[in-house]
């Protein structure tokens, strides 16, 4: 196909286009209504529409004009007339017949005629073909140089879909990229081998199970936002997978796409699961007693604090019960520990039982329980419930096989009277338990306000007690106990007495109780035992031959573990000779633990030592249980010496423990003789031994020399 026809009418546009810019200069002169004028002006303006020329061309661009003028528009005769300038003949020349308009009225007057001449046209289509040549050129050279530019940028694509796929392969999580349609558009290796593991739902493979949910993806497309979704994966072999997918929009030009990335928290949520059910043990040791699942002092203070704001409020009462186990610490030393713990857990249950569904039992430590009443009417209704739970801790209950009756001491404090904080209830709860323990046991005391200075007197107690073996502030004192018959010396007890800040001495029966407590008795018997060898030793050094020196032990230091080794290495320390001594117990001591207790005392027998039964006749042993003991000497008790003429029970008592007491090979002493009548009685009676006021108090040992001297 050739371009010339289209050039050449190209060319024929150009010479009309170029007419009609022409005719404009021709219409300028149609508004004159002289014909002479007219025809000069009009003349005048096709001779120098002929004299215009393209620099390029030899001949001017017009060959001939001719025009043709209507009058009647003009108002002018002849009816018409005709112009023509120009070549008298133009031959292949283009010819473009233009209207002629009125300057003014822009109304039709007549038409020019404008004959172009070929060289012109020839010139525009070689003009246009070197145009059209070089555009042809620049055309390929754009065409190369955008294919360059094509190949180049698909090769950076190509790059760039690479280096995004090694990107996404390099991370460790599976990624997928999903279409609205939820057609996968892009994944990672990671996401290959998740789905290569993963075990199909029900065998169906139409559904893999790595898939995430459709809803999923619908919500990110909706909301237009992140979103996270824990996606449980069943694997072919192995434990299921926990994967937490979260879920992204990505804009691509005008498309969305939804990226989701999968992360196996499987270990991370089994330690979440770990540490939420060690929390709930940490918060439940934080909260509950371990022994008695019963609530500790942490949460029982604070429920007592809600029941004190809930009766501020309703302007009620509610009472602390403060318990605390009789002789538990006998128990503990006796039995073991695992038989206390027995009694602590067997306490616990009966007092859940011996309450009301609302009120609130907790262990504050050891044996220290304390039951929370709300709603109380009266404070009768606290002690009502204090002697209930006394009568129901009483009931006996059998430990290691041994059969014990367990006893409670109870205090009582009301809120608001005694107290409007939580911290002072339980104090002065604590305050009247032990004025009732001080009172004799087993039974409860409502708090006032005249036990706090008791209490802080035993506070003040207590910090001297720490360190009166330090300082030994530790004197002992020596009573004689004399034959009834020569009236000689034949034995000496001796006794502690604490010599406090005051100088006033304490008898043990006020402090004795407490250093249990305290964990002092121990060192306190070894300080009594050391400074009574010292004494004897002494006493033989300078040839007074005293008689054997009883010492006081307690049930806590023959079970000691390191009791019979002390023994043996103050004995060794010393000096001083087993026969030299006798130790005193009381028959409390053998109620539990007897085949230990007895080996103990036949360890103390073998070293020389006479063994003393103390206080004998009130406390709870059998004469079974004796039996299988290494007694010497029984003591009997000074109660039983009180109105001897007139009790006939007490006389009887004092007749039948000498006549056990022959029968069985013991001797029989009695204490706290005082006055002339119980001397005789006891004779009449066949008593041999006794001791008391009537021969002597207690004195040091400087002053007990003199007895020695003139025994």
């Amino acid at each position: 196909m050739t371009l010339e026809p289209r050039l050449v009418a190209h060319a024929q546009s150009q010479a009309n286009t170029l007419a009609e810019a022409q005719a404009t200069l021709l219409s300028k002169p149609l508004s004159i209504t002289n014909q002479a004028l007219l025809e000069l002006k009009l003349t005048q303006a096709m001779d120098s529409i002929l004299l215009i020329r393209d620099p390029s061309l030899a001949s001017p661009l017009i060959q001939r004009i001719e025009i043709e003028i209507d009058y009647t528009m003009v108002n002018v005769a002849p009816d018409s007339f005709p112009l023509s300038r120009g070549k008298d003949e133009c031959v292949d020349c283009f010819i473009s017949e233009v209207p002629l308009f009125h300057e003014y009225s822009r109304s039709l007057i007549g038409i020019a005629r404008i004959f172009t001449g070929r060289d012109f046209i020839d010139n525009l289509i070689d003009n246009v073909q070197q145009k059209l040549l070089l555009s042809s050129i620049i055309l390929m050279l754009l065409l190369i140089i955008a294919w360059a530019t094509t190949e180049w940028l698909l090769s950076k694509l190509r790059q760039s879909q690479s280096y995004l796929q090694l990107i996404i392969d390099a991370v460790a999580d599976p990624l997928f990229v999903y279409s609205t349609e939820s057609d996968l558009i892009l994944k990672n290796k990671a996401a290959e081998s998740l789905a290569s593991s993963e075990l199909m739902i029900d065998g169906d493979k139409g559904n893999p199970d790595y898939l995430p949910p459709r809803e999923m993806i619908s919500s990110v497309i909706i909301k237009g936002r992140p979103i996270k979704y824990i996606h449980t994966v069943k694997q072919s072999h192995g434990k299921p997978q926990r994967m937490e997918l979260q879920a992204s929009p990505l804009s691509i030009d005008d498309t969305i796409a939804v990226v989701i990335t999968y992360r196996d928290i499987t270990e991370h949520l089994e330690i979440v699961d770990e540490l939420q059910i060690k929390k709930q043990q940490l918060q439940q040791l934080a909260e509950k007693d371990s022994l008695t699942q019963l609530p500790n002092r942490f949460l029982f203070t604070k429920l007592l604090n809600q029941a004190i704001s809930r009766a501020d409020r309703t302007s009620s009462l509610l009472a602390i019960l403060f318990l605390d186990l009789d002789r538990f610490k006998e128990v503990n030393d006796s039995l073991g520990h695992d038989a206390g713990d027995e009694l602590l857990i067997t306490t616990a249950n009966r007092l859940l039982h011996a309450i009301r569904s609302g009120d609130v039992v907790a262990r504050l430590s050891g044996d220290e329980f304390v039951i929370l009443l709300e709603n109380t009417k009266r404070t009768e209704d606290a002690s009502s419930v204090a002697r209930h739970i006394i009568k129901t801790i009483r009931q006996p209950v059998t430990l290691q096989g041994k059969r014990l009756q367990p006893a409670v001491s109870i205090g009582i404090s009301i809120y608001p009277d005694d107290g409007k904080s939580g911290e002072r209830l339980l104090q002065n709860a604590d305050t009247a338990m032990y004025r009732a323990k001080r009172q004799g046991r087993n039974t409860f005391r409502l708090y006032n306000s005249s036990m706090t200075a008791s209490i802080q007197e035993r506070i003040n107690i207590t910090g001297e007690l720490e360190t009166a073996t330090e300082e030994n502030n530790f004197v002992m004192l020596y009573q004689p106990q004399i034959d009834l018959y020569s009236k000689k010396l034949i034995g000496v007890e001796a006794l502690l007495r604490w010599k406090r800040a005051d100088d006033d001495l304490v008898s043990p029966y006020d402090f004795l109780e407490l250093a249990e407590e305290m964990g002092l008795t121990h060192l306190i018997g070894q300080w009594v035992l050391y400074n009574v060898c010292i004494q004897t030793k002494q006493w033989h050094n300078d040839n007074l031959a005293p008689p054997r020196v009883a010492i006081n032990i307690s049930a806590s230091e023959l079970l000691h573990d390191d009791f019979i080794a002390n023994v043996e290495n103050i004995l060794l320390t010393t000096g001083c000779v087993g026969e030299w001594l006798a130790m005193e117990v009381t028959e409390n001591l053998f109620i539990q633990r007897l085949d230990e207790a007895a080996h103990r005392l036949q360890r103390l027998k073998e070293m020389g030592i006479s063994i003393v039964i103390d206080d004998f006749g009130i406390g709870y042993s059998s004469l079974a249980r004796l039996k299988k003991l290494p007694i010497d000497l029984l003591k009997l008790d000074k109660v039983f010496l009180e109105n001897l003429n007139k009790d006939s029970g007490n006389l009887a008592i004092v007749q039948t423990v000498i006549d056990l007491g022959q029968r069985l090979g013991i001797e029989v002493l009695a204490e706290g003789v005082e006055t002339a009548e119980q001397e005789t009685l006891l004779i009449l009676s066949d008593y041999r031994i006794a001791q008391g006021y009537r021969y002597g108090k207690p004195i040091p040992a400087e002053h007990f020399r003199d007895k020695l001297l003139h025994s």
